[in-house]
């Protein structure tokens, strides 16, 4: 797996190298230059897609801790995304991430379990996200091109994924992972504790598939308006560019480049899909050469201050809210340990 992945990431620097080469690195900085401030406006639109996703997580967590505040789930779902980005854990790195960093207020296997269940709503709302884009906009792909079934066929992976994900949901997967975990006889993970967790995280999760529905259905539809996001930022880039844009257009190149993704999604930093998937999409609708690759370059700025976002809130998570919430503990039982030498004195002198 890794040796693909690294034919991956060499394929996609050897395509940056030639698209450079290729128009020159003046007319991509001309470009840059001529969306200015839209790029301002892109990153705090993605603040917007940001929240809704956040609020997927939310709806999914049935007891909501009343101390666990809004912007600290918000804090660890963009710390969590930032791990997906630059890594190639197909975004289960990036869940368990989440998870961790709001364990003081929200138990472990609680936050395991619905992290799982917000990805799969996310996939679900990105799948109802991609039948409306492509029912309004495939109409401009002709059907005998090349490029009309390859869109199909990627509509029909992504929905194939999404199922397979649910069918191992159902298949109490902590249980598994505990399991294996043990063969390797870590003395941590060897435990009674670690297995209860494992057990209450997979009754979690199918309690919420079984009783709570209609939370699943508000966090798909939560994620489904994050990903409507999407379309309207290609066609703000494409009217700062210069470029005649529509809905149709705008929601095609945002669904092309979504199945790309898709079919991508072990590859860390979308090395594959960004710049080629927006190139491939806008060169087929007739846009001049080098629109696709600068909209798609474009994007990953603002994608990347967002995983600077990311990247800092675990940071401050790890250097100043895990000790606070470590001294808190321990200052915990050490007034527990008072006490119960207290109890044992007293019991001593009677």
């Amino acid at each position: 797996m890794r040796r693909v992945e690294t034919y991956f990431i060499v394929i996609a620097i050897a395509f940056y190298v030639w698209f450079l080469t290729h128009y020159g690195p003046g007319q991509v900085i001309g470009y840059v230059r001529m969306a200015g401030w839209g790029l301002a406006l892109t990153i705090s639109l993605e603040a917007l897609s940001r929240i809704a996703n956040t609020l997927g997580w939310r709806v999914t967590i049935e007891h909501y801790p009343p101390k666990l505040r809004f912007v600290e789930l918000f804090a660890a779902r963009i710390g969590g995304e930032a791990i997906d980005y630059v890594t190639p854990s197909a975004q289960l790195g990036g869940q368990f991430v989440m998870a961790v960093d709001v364990r003081e207020k929200l138990r472990m296997p609680v936050g395991l379990a619905t992290v799982i269940v917000a990805s799969l709503a996310e996939a679900v709302g990105q799948i109802v996200f991609l039948s409306i884009a492509l029912v309004i906009s495939l109409r401009l792909i002709p059907v005998a091109a090349n490029l009309y079934w390859a869109i199909v066929g990627g509509f029909a992976l992504a929905m194939a994924l999404a199922g397979a994900f649910f069918f191992v949901q159902m298949k109490r997967p902590f249980s598994h992972l505990w399991r294996a975990a043990t063969k390797f006889d870590f003395a941590r993970i060897n435990t009674d504790e670690i297995r209860e967790s494992a057990e209450e995280a997979d009754a979690v999760l199918l309690d919420l598939y079984a009783r709570h529905r209609s939370r699943l259905a508000v966090s798909c539809l939560c994620y489904a308006a994050a990903w409507s996001f999407g379309p309207l930022e290609i066609y703000i880039l494409l009217r700062l560019l210069h470029q005649p844009a529509s809905l149709q257009i705008a929601l095609l190149v945002e669904a092309v480049g979504l199945l790309i993704e898709r079919a991508t999604f072990l590859i860390p930093a979308k090395l594959v899909s960004q710049e080629g998937g927006k190139a491939l999409i806008l060169g087929v609708l007739g846009y001049p050469p080098g629109i696709g690759f600068v909209v798609g370059f474009l994007r990953r700025i603002k994608e990347m201050v967002w995983v600077l976002f990311g990247l800092v809130s675990l940071m401050i998570h790890r250097m100043v809210v895990q000790p606070r919430g470590d001294m808190t503990g321990a200052a915990a039982a050490g007034r527990d340990s008072v006490m119960k030498m207290q109890r044992a004195q007293g019991e001593q002198s009677l």
